[in-house]
């Protein structure tokens, strides 16, 4: 599916390219470097659905997060959450570095790396996109709203 993915009977159009594409139709892989839109290209690399499915999905999916992951999704968000906790330990900042992938045949492939940083970011966003394509899509939980998570959140591991 090209940028654009379906959920139910409801359609999202992304506004990111997709990244097993040149734009132009070809399928040609490219290197990307573009800050946070990474995390987008990774998913759009190996899942059906538009990045913009997940951006209020849940009580994780999107900025921020709190309480009870409500599906297989949440929890995915949740991980992912966890994950660029630990890199921005670690003295990283998941939300702005650029890292470079490739994605080849549906398969993110990160690098080349010149620091931790960019290869713990590219795990992180590799993750996220392969966890989230092998889950079913509640739309009952996209915009979901906040105040029902509650405040009591799993521990990252």
């Amino acid at each position: 599916m090209g940028p654009s993915g379906g959920l139910g009977d409801t359609k999202i159009t992304s506004l990111v390219p997709s990244a097993h594409s040149d734009g132009y139709g070809s399928g040609v892989s490219h290197v990307h470097r573009r800050g946070l839109l990474e995390l987008a290209g990774t998913m759009s690399c190996v899942g059906t659905r538009t990045p913009l499915a997940y951006i209020r999905y849940g009580c994780y999916c999107g900025l921020g997060g709190h309480g009870q992951p409500r599906d297989a999704i949440d929890w995915c968000c949740h991980r992912h959450d966890c994950c660029y906790t630990h890199a921005e330990q670690a003295g990283c900042r998941p939300k702005i570095e650029r890292y470079s992938w490739q994605c080849d045949n549906q398969n993110i492939v990160c690098g080349p790396t010149k620091n931790k940083c960019e290869e713990l970011l590219c795990k992180c966003d590799k993750e996220i996109a392969y966890c989230l394509a092998q889950t079913k899509y509640n739309l009952k939980y996209l915009f979901y709203p906040r105040f029902l998570c509650g405040k009591d959140s799993p521990k990252c591991d």
